[in-house]
């Protein structure tokens, strides 16, 4: 890996990628994808949730190994399993493995399936619920423990480096530091991102990950500070879609008809007022089914959606997998603190802590 480091980006050239046209970022991302596999001399795997972001990014990696790499190509789609996905998620990451096999014949794509150690129940019981951001939710979790940088953020003390209120207060959250319950972002460290580390270490092999620089302030900084590909620190990660958009995304998946998971429903096009076919020009796409999937019981962002949530519509898609979220809890006799129990998550009660409907 001599010879590579991170490159950062400034704060205008990051401007100037994330407004590039779609043509453009692919093959931006194919030229990142190449770095990372040059590096680390092939050594590499895609990090496969289901979703539709990883399963851009899944088709971009087996495109630049079918055009750019000279054979062998193997394509490693790693995928943690870890039992809170949409049952639809879970479908189709078999069936998108065997469709790339289909779409590109001559490359042999492996699909592994890992599995955290601890399942859902333990996690929240042992470490807290997964509720409004990861950012809040550390700070909750570190300030009750003493950390008191966290305790000056969620009481909005913060100060920059020029003396005004930090971006990264969060004081319209501190009444968690009162709530009846756990609160962590420690949900998806022990029930991902171990299982991950653990295979990476056996394997040798480097994360190409879908995290895009929009999607929140920490993944934006992150990506600024390091670049696309980050060679240095404990965990070398390549993120080659950072300079993607949402936007971006549905509409590569529309113009090369990729397969994506039922639960997002179809792409179309709007207005604001209706819904048209989605090769419409110069109206937004959106999926008329679920907007993100990831994990079906984390609450993080739930309390900024508009219209029905995804609370809600699990109600309404997934009832079973509603009422083990939903419903059981109990509180317990040794700390006072409000958990799951036999019946389920018990989320109800903390949903309507921080007034979500559901």
């Amino acid at each position: 890996m001599e010879g590579y480091s991170n490159q950062p980006i400034p704060k205008e050239a990051a401007k100037q990628l994330l407004a590039l046209d779609l043509q453009d970022k692919e093959i931006l991302s194919y030229e990142k994808i190449d770095q990372w596999y040059t590096a680390w001399n092939g050594k590499c795997y895609v990090s496969f949730s289901g979703g539709k972001d990883s399963t851009v990014l899944a088709y971009l990696a087996a495109r630049y190994l079918s055009s750019f790499r000279a054979p062998p190509w193997e394509l490693n789609l790693v995928f943690v399993n870890t039992g809170l996905e949409y049952p639809e998620i879970q479908r189709f990451v078999n069936e998108y493995a065997a469709w790339l096999r289909r779409e590109f014949p001559h490359i042999t794509v492996n699909l592994v399936r890992l599995r955290p150690q601890m399942n859902i129940r333990q996690v929240v019981t042992k470490y807290g619920y997964s509720i409004v951001s990861k950012e809040v939710a550390n700070n909750v979790w570190l300030a009750r423990r003493g950390n008191k940088y966290r305790m000056m953020r969620l009481r909005g003390e913060m100060l920059d480096k020029d003396g005004n209120k930090s971006i990264w207060n969060c004081d319209n959250w501190a009444f968690l530091l009162d709530a009846p319950f756990l609160v962590s972002s420690e949900c998806c460290h022990i029930m991902k991102k171990r299982a991950a580390h653990t295979y990476e270490r056996e394997s040798r092999e480097k994360p190409i990950v879908a995290m895009m620089a929009e999607e929140g302030r920490q993944r934006f900084q992150t990506w600024t500070a390091t670049g696309c590909n980050a060679f240095e620190g404990k965990r070398p990660m390549s993120k080659p879609m950072s300079f993607w958009t949402e936007q971006d995304v549905l509409q590569f998946i529309v113009d090369r008809e990729l397969p994506i998971a039922s639960v997002y429903g179809d792409i179309v096009a709007s207005d604001g007022e209706n819904d048209y076919n989605a090769t419409l020009i110069d109206c937004k796409l959106h999926c008329t089914g679920c907007q993100r999937t990831g994990c079906m019981f984390c609450a993080f962002g739930a309390h900024l959606e508009k219209g029905e949530n995804r609370f809600e519509r699990m109600k309404r898609t997934h009832p079973k997998h509603y009422d083990f979220c939903i419903g059981g809890g109990e509180f317990d006799p040794a700390d006072g603190m409000w958990k799951p129990n036999e019946k389920g998550l018990g989320y109800g009660r903390v949903l309507d802590f921080i007034g979500v409907r559901y």
